[in-house]
């Protein structure tokens, strides 16, 4: 049995798109426009989830998580807790998500950002931070409205780079 050797570029593929993601998170914008920022960091999370499950997930998530937290400068634990939920719930139905059209995946990515998002509103009220009741859920709207660009992009990278 033949087995398929894995290009040494694609794990430095991922970390590089994870880096992209962390750089427009980190992007300073106006407080308005800020309350819609997507929440990049788990679109591509969802893609490479979805993409290459066998390399990417809960655990990968969860580092992804704690990046996010020194990067936002929230209390370590809640952009994990929220991220390895978001692997875990796309681990779970990524063989239904890969056959949906991405209209229908991007309801689905709503839902899972809206989760997540619900998860560090709570994480944050739980540690005392304050409670932001202000459109907490705008950003899974719009994170939702650039999945169809971000898979077709990240998609072009995997095929490219031969991300397996």
């Amino acid at each position: 049995m033949r087995q398929r050797a894995n290009p040494p570029q694609s794990l430095w593929v991922i970390a590089v798109s994870f880096f992209v993601a962390y750089l427009l998170a980190a992007v300073p914008l106006p407080h308005v426009i800020a309350l819609g920022r997507p929440d990049w960091v788990g679109l591509f999370l969802i893609f490479w989830v979805l993409a290459v499950p066998e390399r990417v997930g809960v655990f990968i998530g969860f580092c992804v998580g704690i990046l996010q937290d020194v990067v936002m400068g929230t209390y370590l634990g809640t952009f994990a807790l929220a991220y390895s939920a978001l692997a875990y719930v796309v681990l779970v139905l990524h063989l239904r998500l890969r056959m949906y059209p991405l209209l229908q995946q991007a309801v689905v990515v709503f839902m899972v950002i809206a989760l997540s998002q619900i998860l560090v509103q709570w994480c944050k009220s739980f540690f005392n931070a304050g409670f932001d009741s202000s459109m907490h859920l705008l950003p899974a709207v719009i994170s939702a409205v650039f999945w169809p660009w971000i898979y077709i992009l990240l998609r072009s990278v995997q095929v490219q780079f031969r991300v397996q």
